[in-house]
């Protein structure tokens, strides 16, 4: 592998997944890009936007159609070698044959040149042991992930670990310890793809978070995903700009006693608060009000001195996940300013919107990131732009 190159590349790559009932795909890739490196990254889709195809490339369990997927600089399609240092969870459970889980384990583990007696060990780091004992016809599904979970952290010495939902239907106590052990790996110099329909799951771990849209890496946005929902900024001058939502969770101390409905009020006055509502909670201790702004710190200076002014309780203040649609809503926005529609008469191909499915042909935004620095973190920096297709 050449110092500072990408640990995982996607070189124009069209797939399709087989995930679909009778083998049938339910989503693909088109003229997907993208260079990652050590770090945890994350990729937000749905199964329809391609993001299955991905884990069956980026894993080496299919070829790509077309383009190139590198992993330590080979194709893990084509390389047992490079495939047994690649952690994979997949949608769904592919654990080895065998009667119990601990032979099913055996069999993997002997597979990677490790003592089958590491099984207690790997299942034991995620709070599983005892399935170890079980009988594999008696897993539920989330169990069967579990174990292959358990598998795909202990992998030794990994390029690349390629997670589907590791939050989702997966049998674990707690997820503490997968994300520590994800951040260990990521910071040993690993890269971590996690590839979920989840905004919460991907800010709470990526350094990166990729928005796989309609079979292409559309947009690239910082680990705390700030900017997920947020629309590109208005050209016309004086147009109002992107807003933020803050939820305040307010204690209402006493029936007639100021509360939500008078914080409310004193932000309505204030400039930094465009929108605002609120609602009583249960047993009408509580409420919560919800406001919009456009500036983050602006609000909530405004919101602690209004609770201070009308001497309400302030119990949390919380910026929500978006959801998958509030994301491909803006990322809809954000490609509509880099693709110019064809002007009406325009020949086709002349700067012409894709249709929804279609392979693209405007820009990709493309991400990479360097080595990571002294204190184990990923730097990231921009490749420009790539044409898929």
């Amino acid at each position: 592998m050449i110092p500072g190159a990408p640990i995982a590349a996607l070189e124009g790559v069209r797939a399709r997944d087989s995930a679909g009932e009778a083998g049938r795909p339910r989503g693909s890739l088109f003229g997907a890009a993208a260079a990652l490196g050590p770090g945890v990254h994350a990729v937000l889709g749905a199964p329809e936007d391609g993001t299955l195809a991905l884990a069956e490339v980026l894993a080496g369990r299919a070829a790509p159609l077309a383009g190139r997927v590198l992993v330590g600089g080979r194709e893990p399609y084509r390389s047992a070698a490079t495939r047994a240092r690649i952690g994979v969870l997949s949608i769904a459970p592919e654990l080895p044959d065998g009667a119990s889980v601990a032979s099913c384990m055996a069999v993997a583990l002997r597979a990677r040149g490790a003592p089958a007696s590491s099984a207690a060990a790997l299942l034991d780091a995620l709070g599983v042991a005892p399935l170890l004992a079980r009988r594999r016809a008696s897993l539920s599904f989330a169990e069967a992930r579990a174990i292959e979970l358990s598998l795909a952290l202990g992998v030794p010495q990994p390029l690349l670990l390629c997670l589907v939902e590791p939050f989702a239907d997966v049998a674990v106590p707690s997820p503490a310890p997968v994300r520590e052990r994800l951040r260990a790996l990521a910071a040993g110099g690993a890269c971590v793809v996690l590839i979920t329909s989840s905004a919460v799951d991907a800010r709470a771990l990526a350094d990166r978070i990729h928005v796989l849209d309609r079979g292409v890496i559309a947009r690239t946005e910082p680990g705390d995903g700030e900017r997920l929902a947020v629309a590109p900024s208005p050209a016309a001058p004086g147009a109002a700009g992107p807003e933020i939502e803050l939820h305040v969770l307010v204690h209402e101390r006493a029936p007639g006693a100021p509360g939500a409905r008078a914080l409310a009020a004193a932000l309505a006055r204030s400039p930094a608060v465009r929108a605002g509502a609120w609602e009583p909670g249960p047993a009408e201790a509580s409420s919560t009000l919800r406001i919009r702004a456009a500036d983050r710190d602006a609000a909530a200076l405004a919101l602690v001195d209004a609770a201070a002014q009308e001497d309400v309780a302030l119990i949390a203040i919380s910026s929500p996940a978006p959801s998958l649609h509030d994301v491909r809503a803006a990322t809809a926005l954000h490609l509509g300013a880099v693709r110019p529609r064809r002007p009406f008469g325009a020949p086709a191909g002349d700067g012409a919107a894709p249709l929804p499915g279609a392979p693209p042909q405007g820009p990709v935004a493309v991400a990479a990131f360097d080595a990571p620095a002294a204190d184990g973190s990923p730097h990231a920096t921009e490749t420009g732009r790539q044409h898929g297709g």
